[in-house]
């Protein structure tokens, strides 16, 4: 499907009313994952879809829904809101738009786009996308031959590697903005925390509780080819965010939301959790009005 140009991602971020600007935005980001699995499949959910509903799931704090005291917090994530997609989409689209004169995602197609001198500062969303290449490489080169659980591991893993190299770097963009919206640090933080939700296909979930069981994998944790990491770059961003590459979930709740490391660990098991629940390309119609 045709995938949103540079021009609509200013735009979007130009615009002053932060509740119309984030139905555009969480209409952007569902527009790219579409696109993104028109190139990498839809087996696997890749980032832009978790994004769709989590400014979706933004658009309630923006809007002032749900806020114990809005000292700010709204304003706040409003302005994160813009700030992460004025980051992370462009250099979505810069790839997309060399696959689509490429007629297809070939590695030179990824090559020249990360040669874009927007690239130099944001090195893990170059990762992500070499992890996304290599996944489509990798499908590619498997072809019509039946399943090989190995092969369908390394594409999970894969996949998973780059929606995690996005979020840790989205999450760095964000710190700034969430010190901002606890302006009194420590307790308020944690007050906070208290109040936020991650809205999912099987509801809301609460931060500080553990990462529960998706509805979608029948009663696992995690769907079986992630049981048990084996890349070693994911096992040391597990390890790196408190992650049980063994499976554990133990211990995924966060206590202060405003700690990168305890954000991390959970988005990690998140993602983890929910890596091929394809209702995540299903964006919700209440976020897109």
């Amino acid at each position: 499907m045709p995938h949103p140009t540079q021009q609509m991602v200013g735009d979007i971020v130009a615009m002053t009313d932060p509740v119309v600007r984030n139905v555009a935005i969480t209409t952007c980001y569902r527009d790219l994952a579409l696109a993104v699995a028109d190139v990498v499949g839809r087996r696997d959910v890749n980032w832009l879809a978790f994004g769709a509903w989590a400014s979706g799931t933004a658009g309630r704090a923006i809007r002032g829904e749900g806020l114990p005291i809005d000292w700010g917090t709204s304003r706040a994530v409003a302005e994160g809101n813009r700030t992460i997609i004025a980051d992370v989409a462009p250099r979505f689209v810069r790839w997309l738009d060399e696959v689509v004169r490429a007629g297809g995602p070939s590695r030179t197609a990824l090559e020249v786009a990360l040669g874009d001198a927007m690239f130099e500062t944001t090195p893990e969303l170059a990762d992500a996308l070499v992890a996304y290449q290599t996944a489509v490489e990798l499908r590619d080169l498997a072809g019509d031959a039946p399943a090989d659980e190995e092969v369908d591991q390394a594409l999970a893993e894969l996949m998973l590697l780059g929606n995690v190299k996005v979020a840790a770097h989205e999450q760095h963009i964000a710190d700034d903005l969430i010190d901002d919206a606890m302006p009194l640090g420590g307790l308020f933080g944690r007050i906070t925390t208290r109040f936020v939700e991650v809205i999912t296909p099987d509801g809301p979930l609460d931060v500080c509780r553990d990462v529960p069981l998706p509805s979608y994998l029948g009663g696992l944790r995690y769907p079986s080819v992630l049981s048990h990491l084996t890349r070693d770059d994911l096992c040391e961003l597990a390890e790196r965010f408190d992650h049980a590459p063994d499976g554990d979930v133990i211990g995924s709740r966060v206590t202060t939301w405003e700690c990168y490391d305890e954000r991390m660990g959970y988005i990690f098991c998140f993602f983890r959790a929910f890596a091929r629940d394809s209702r995540y390309f299903d964006v919700p119609g209440q976020f897109l009005r």
